[in-house]
């Protein structure tokens, strides 16, 4: 318990000075004059970041049956997976959720299937929780990658071809269109071979893949519904043009998404560029201070909810 408890105490540390290290370096007077006071804009963006850990609690509670005092998990899940590195929010979930169930390493027990369901039914989630994280990761992704297809493809026949071509030299443009191939052609093998990748049940595949297309397309609707309130100057076309490529970009494996997506910007934004670069520059800056909060939200809520929350 005492190696426990120094963990949490040491991550938690980690997480805050990195978060307190990049909201110290953030030029507030700037942030400020950038978003508007209009409570809509705040109701969409707050709801827009809580969404994601809403729903992956929602999904997950399917399975191992815990209640609101857990919800700071996937609050933590989420700053994690943020402001360290992709999948570390995941690793910690997984951690607590083999504490949570009771399951302990083995050296001598066979090893459990985690990669396909092979001719069963599929893994129990319940009492498998790697092949849940896993399952849940990749379900995520291709929902994320599907409802990118969709509107980008929306995007594209409101003449956002021309505006990627306007605002990228042909080099650039031909790296990231074959990136979004190979993105759709490994998405299209994880579906064909998915009784080989995925291990829980289909049912249960299918109902996550459903909530995550959800929240994939909810939370890029409040994204744009909040540009939209802050700077009504600009067409719902436009935003929504804007808010597709950018969706794009952010899947892509490709260096210096942020200066891409702003050469975008300017293209499409014209003379309101810089109004709309400042706004996506403080929308980036109130997310380092809604990190900070929900991981300090997540501490309390472990300290009122007992060790059963937090182990």
């Amino acid at each position: 318990m005492r190696a426990k408890k120094a963990f949490n105490i040491l991550l938690s540390a980690l997480i805050l000075g990195l978060l307190v290290r990049a909201i110290a370096q953030v030029g507030w007077q700037q942030v400020v004059d950038a978003v508007p006071g209009n409570p809509w804009f705040w109701l969409l963006f707050i709801g827009s970041y809580l969404l994601q850990p809403l729903v992956e609690w929602h999904i997950y509670r399917r399975w191992w049956r815990f209640g609101w005092e857990s919800f700071g998990v996937f609050l933590k899940m989420r700053v994690m997976n943020e402001a360290l590195f992709s999948y570390s929010g995941h690793t910690y979930l997984l951690v607590w959720a083999a504490n949570r169930l009771g399951i302990e390493f083995d050296p001598k027990a066979p090893p459990p299937r985690i990669l396909g369901r092979g001719d069963g039914p599929g893994v129990d989630p319940a009492t498998s929780p790697l092949a849940a994280v896993k399952d849940m990761a990749i379900t995520s992704g291709l929902a994320g990658n599907l409802a990118t297809l969709l509107i980008l493809g929306i995007a594209l026949s409101m003449d956002g071809a021309s505006v990627l071509g306007a605002a990228l030299d042909p080099r650039t443009l031909k790296i990231l269109m074959w990136s979004f191939a190979a993105m759709v052609v490994l998405n299209v093998g994880i579906v064909l071979f998915r009784g080989k990748v995925m291990s829980l049940p289909p049912r249960e595949n299918y109902f996550a893949f459903g909530w995550h297309l959800f929240r994939v397309v909810m939370i890029q609707a409040m994204l744009v519904g909040s540009w939209a309130v802050a700077l009504p100057g600009f067409s719902a076309e436009t935003w929504f043009l804007l808010g597709a490529l950018r969706m794009m970009i952010g899947r892509m494996p490709v260096p210096n998404k942020d200066i891409l997506f702003a050469a975008i910007a300017v293209s499409l934004t014209g003379d309101s560029s810089v109004q709309v670069a400042a706004l996506m520059a403080a929308q980036g800056a109130l997310i380092l201070l809604f990190h900070a909060a929900a991981w300090g939200v997540a501490l309390v809520q472990e300290r009122a909810a007992g060790p059963r929350a937090a182990e």
